[in-house]
């Protein structure tokens, strides 16, 4: 990776010029973009864009073949000891020991960041509660269903109080209710100056809930920035026919 430094305080997510390849495959060409401190940014693109892909280098599980990621003025992959009790993540598909309860899992991880694990649970309880799972913390989380699995791995994300969190399809198994209560959620804890990311396919909700939005297609960044100077840009108000436009597959001759 290049030796790149950049910082800027009103900006927790700065990627610049990032390519990730696998071998021949490139999954992500030369990308950059900022993302505000505070904000609601939805990540958008087709299937196999590479969203999955540039979470995982903003968590620091993955490290860039070229470019630099940094979270709060730090290197994603070089400090992701630190950027990790910056970030709360919510994977598409939670996935838990098969061993542990829904209330042991949170106080394993409140131990892992360094916080009391009874003075946590008592903090994040509420929020339990109001996703209707307080009653379930006691059973074995391998045995949830998805809509449940996704709600515990909200409360795990949550847990320290993150900067930034990161939802890969946050609401994909929720029910209709659930859905709305993630969402309320997510503009809560924006207001509270957390920022967030999330991936969606659902363009109504980004344009009801976001305040920006990444559009990556085949790997590369084809719109950032604020939603209305997007729709400003392209001329589109429907958010969804701006995604299409800008992800449209070139028609054979």
């Amino acid at each position: 990776m290049g030796n790149i430094t950049i910082s800027d305080p009103d900006e927790i997510v700065i990627v610049r010029n990032v390519t990730k390849s696998f071998g021949d495959k490139v999954a992500l060409a030369g990308i950059s973009f900022d993302i505000p401190s505070g904000q609601v940014c939805g990540l958008l693109g087709p299937n196999g864009a590479g969203k999955t892909t540039l979470f995982r280098l903003l968590m620091g599980i993955l490290k860039a073949t070229d470019g630099a990621l940094h979270i709060a003025g730090l290197d994603a992959f070089e400090d992701r000891v630190a950027t990790k009790r910056l970030i709360g993540f919510l994977p598409d598909d939670p996935i838990f020991y098969s061993y542990l309860s829904g209330r042991e899992l949170l106080e394993l991880s409140a131990g892992m960041h360094g916080l009391d694990p009874a003075e946590a649970m008592e903090e994040i309880m509420p929020v339990a509660q109001r996703l209707r799972l307080a009653n379930d913390l006691d059973n074995y989380a391998e045995d949830f269903s998805r809509g449940m699995k996704k709600k515990l791995g909200l409360l795990l994300a949550m847990l320290h109080r993150p900067r930034l969190l990161i939802l890969d399809e946050p609401t994909n198994g929720l029910d209709v209710e659930s859905t709305h209560l993630f969402y309320d959620m997510i503009v809560e804890a924006a207001a509270g100056g957390t920022t967030v990311v999330f991936s969606t396919h659902l363009m109504d909700h980004v344009a009801r809930l976001c305040s920006h939005a990444v559009i990556l297609n085949e790997g590369t960044v084809v719109a950032k920035g604020a939603l209305g100077d997007l729709k400003a840009r392209y001329g589109d108000d429907d958010l969804e026919t701006l995604f299409l436009k800008l992800t449209a597959r070139p028609q054979p001759l």
